[in-house]
């Protein structure tokens, strides 16, 4: 979908100044939202990693080691997801917020032709 002509029309990936401005406006609450979703996310995944890898652990200090090293990895990771899924999530709302206040699309009729 075109909405602007060729001459004026935004390259692929960028918005104009007011909506990117507005968006950013709104960083505080996708700040407190990844604040309170990333580590509980983290938690849950370390937790379960460990306590799943915990009957099949290597006795001793090395086996301790990969053992802990690997939930701290699964909980790095998964509260990095929780992040860019709030960042993704709120993208997508904040667009679909953006374009429903576009005016609602009609037809028109073709020009009709002298003759």
């Amino acid at each position: 979908m075109i909405t602007f002509c060729k001459r004026h029309a935004l390259a692929p990936g960028v918005r104009c100044d007011n909506c990117e401005h507005d968006y950013a406006d709104e960083l505080p609450t996708r700040r407190s939202a990844k604040i309170l979703l990333a580590p509980s996310v983290a938690l849950v995944a370390g937790g379960l990693v460990f306590g799943l890898l915990l009957p099949i652990t290597f006795g001793g200090a090395v086996g301790s080691l990969i053992m802990a090293g690997l939930a701290c990895g699964t909980a790095v990771s998964a509260g990095a997801g929780a992040c860019r899924l709030v960042e993704r999530t709120s993208r997508a709302l904040f667009l679909r917020e953006k374009a429903g206040s576009l005016p609602p699309a009609r037809l028109l009729p073709s020009p009709r032709r002298p003759g």
